[in-house]
């Protein structure tokens, strides 16, 4: 009877596990039908999408734009069409091997927009400047800032780009009827998830695209992205042309960080160190020294894009976007010593001296504006400003430093407001939850924990939520208390007559992220002169940070920040248990 009853209970488990294999399936052949159906409107989908990248080409990469001295090093605009012509690249190779054997291929036209628009979300000074107004925004709890992120949220909320897609298919196709333009709409979320999903700091070597996202998970992952910390790490691609997309990314910047650092005098030559990857994957002592010769390295870059796009073609098959793991290795060694050897130096001192406070003060100062000129509270009651309100703010403000600024709030739709209310109130719930968890760990831990006086403004919360926790019974502690403890915070929070020298009020809360959310648009050079034009900055500092970095002593002037130094490590660790698996 028993083994009669195991047999049983085994068959329905593997009948589940057979329903929910093939619902995947399906799932994913949907997937695969949709980006056909939007292929055939790539030209208008990406017009408009591209409208809204204009400024890549003065955005910063590895190089801070502002201090790279030579005119061919890369920059967001040129990394993004070398990524397109990598990933389509090996589209059309890995095409050909699935129409031999009678499988869907990828959609190269969706691949494309993806590839050229995918760091449409980077701020200015690139991951340097993403990280310090993250930081900035932890201390005031209101979420963080990953570019992956903020490109779709520009996209969808800021720019509405979906009714333009769909009026730009409308004229190019009038023929086109309701149902099948409300259908393509319905699919243009996977383009925005590759883009979300894009995120290619870890080392894989393989991408099983996750065929059972939906758009509401798509949407709930780039919430997350905005109000937990590090959970841009955690999302992976929908689609297998997502998936190809983000392995490219590595494919384009990794061989050309190494080509900058020469351009730019990081480092003078390819060392062993260097020597002995490009060996293992190709490169000959020969071209090393010719390349030294001429001092134009590029042809070594271009031959080890090769190498990576015969790999990928070679081992992926079906669904599966896939490197060799001695490639793969290979690949992210390269960028470990590229990390070491060049990365490292391009953010200096007195870049971390000057930028972060800038950004808070500036912060500040929008903030200030946007709830002194009422702009939060009319947000709050209409969603948008009123014709009338926005005239007056823009005559008010024209010819100074804020105009920038006021123009952008004040063309808030919304949507755009509705998304941004939502982020805030989410992120300060997490924030609330995050440091509630602190303290009861503090309090579990030690008990009567005395916390040093030197604590950050978020630090001053977690002591008085300590003192708090210190006289409660800790060990019923339920989900339901944790709860119910951030519900009474976000009370106080939410009430405009409570005062506290320690919670920021909603409304503040709200006025902050308008401002970072304007700041985080800006480029190297529009950052740069708002600097200037507040005179937040002299001319001598002007000179100085504007530097080139070949005229610098980088390894007196370096400052490597600290969230760089946990990817490196986390780099560093995924690459040495790669090894040892092996």
């Amino acid at each position: 009877m028993e083994k009669h009853y195991q047999e049983e209970s085994g068959k329905k488990i593997q009948l589940k596990r057979l329903e929910k294999y093939k619902e995947q399936i399906g799932q994913a052949l949907d997937k695969q039908k949709a980006m056909q159906k939007l292929e055939k409107y790539s030209l208008e989908i990406a017009s408009v999408i591209t409208d809204y990248n204009r400024k890549s080409c003065e955005e910063t990469m590895m190089v801070k734009g502002i201090r790279k001295s030579c005119q061919e090093t890369t920059n967001r605009k040129t990394h993004q069409e070398n990524l397109a012509n990598i990933a389509l690249r090996i589209a059309k190779g890995i095409n050909i091997k699935q129409n031999k054997e009678k499988q869907v291929g990828l959609s190269c036209g969706v691949i494309e927009i993806m590839a050229r628009n995918h760091d449409i979300g980077h701020t200015f000074s690139g991951h340097s400047g993403e990280w310090w107004l993250s930081n900035i925004k932890e201390d005031y709890g209101i979420g963080y800032y990953c570019h992956n992120a903020l490109g779709p949220r520009e996209l969808i909320y800021t720019n509405q780009i979906y009714d333009e897609i769909i009026e730009t298919i409308k004229q190019s196709y009038p023929e086109v009827g309701e149902k099948v333009l409300k259908r393509i709409r319905s699919n243009l979320w996977l383009i925005m998830e590759g883009i979300n999903s894009h995120n290619g700091e870890r080392s894989e070597s393989e991408y099983r695209a996750d065929s059972t996202k939906t758009e509401e998970d798509f949407e709930r992952e780039n919430l997350y992205c905005h109000t937990k910390k590090g959970f841009d790490k955690t999302v992976m691609p929908a689609t297998p042309e997502a998936s190809l997309m983000r392995l490219c990314d590595k494919i384009s910047y990794i061989p050309f960080d190494m080509v900058d650092g020469l351009r730019e005098g990081f480092i003078t030559e390819l060392d062993e160190e260097y020597r002995i990857v490009l060996r293992k994957l190709g490169i000959t002592e020969e071209e090393i020294e010719e390349a030294k010769l001429s001092n134009h390295y590029e042809k070594i870059a271009r031959k080890l894009q090769t190498i990576f796009i015969k790999d990928v073609i070679d081992n992926s098959r079906g669904d599966v976007i896939k490197m060799s793991n001695e490639i793969s290795r290979l690949l992210h060694e390269l960028r470990n010593i590229n990390n070491r050897q060049i990365v490292n130096y391009t953010v200096l001192k007195e870049d971390n001296e000057v930028y972060p406070p800038a950004l808070r003060k500036f912060m500040n100062t929008f903030g200030e504006i946007a709830i002194g000129e009422n702009i939060v509270e009319q947000l709050k009651e209409d969603g948008e400003i009123s014709v009338e309100n926005r005239k007056a703010l823009l005559k008010k403000y024209d010819g100074t430093p804020y105009q920038a600024f006021i123009q952008y709030v004040v063309n808030t739709n919304p949507k755009d407001f509705a998304y941004t209310l939502k982020i805030v109130e989410e992120a300060t719930k997490q924030g609330i939850a995050d440091e509630q968890e602190k303290a009861r760990e503090i309090v579990r831990e030690h008990g009567n924990a005395i916390i040093s006086p030197d604590f950050k403004i978020r630090d001053e919360r977690i002591r008085r939520y300590v003192k708090y926790y210190q006289n409660i019974d800790m060990s019923s502690y339920s989900e339901e208390d944790k709860g119910r403890d951030v519900e009474n915070v976000m009370k106080n929070i939410r009430n405009p007559n409570k005062k506290s020298d320690v919670c920021i009020g909603m409304d503040a809360r709200i006025s902050l992220e308008l401002g970072a959310k304007y700041l985080a648009t800006l480029n190297d050079f529009e950052f740069m002169d708002l600097l200037r034009e507040t005179e937040t900055i002299d001319d001598t500092q002007f000179k100085s940070l504007t530097r080139k970095y070949k005229d610098i002593d980088l390894k007196k002037e370096v400052y490597i920040q600290p969230h760089w130094k946990e990817i490196q490590q986390e780099q560093q660790e995924a690459l040495e248990i790669e090894q040892e698996e092996k």
